[in-house]
């Protein structure tokens, strides 16, 4: 009996550590963006109310990070499923023409 993991099992434990990865990572942005951002309305109301500025911080940096979310977390299976499928074709061109040299 062979210890060895089917290649279906690998990969699709594999799409799941990058994906929580790529949760974690988006989470951690997200923390960081309500902190600042948090941070940014206080100080306007505080020192400059009648200068209204939070909003552009806020407004740039959620594209940004909605952008992240899309691509991170969102698509992510299209994404590895893609990267997959091209590694796939380029490992079968790499066999192919080792057939064909010898």
């Amino acid at each position: 009996m062979t210890n060895e993991i089917p290649l279906e099992v690998y990969k699709k434990v594999y799409r799941e550590i990058i994906k929580e990865k790529k949760k974690r990572k988006f989470l951690i942005h997200l923390i960081i963006y309500i902190i600042v951002n948090a941070m940014f309305i206080v100080e306007n109301l505080l020192y400059t109310p009648d200068e209204i500025w939070f909003i552009y911080p806020l407004a740039f940096w959620g594209i940004g990070l909605l952008i992240h979310y899309l691509y991170g977390v969102h698509w992510i299976d299209n994404i590895l499923k893609d990267i997959e499928a091209r590694a796939e074709y380029r490992a079968r061109e790499i066999l192919k023409n080792n057939i064909h040299q010898n």
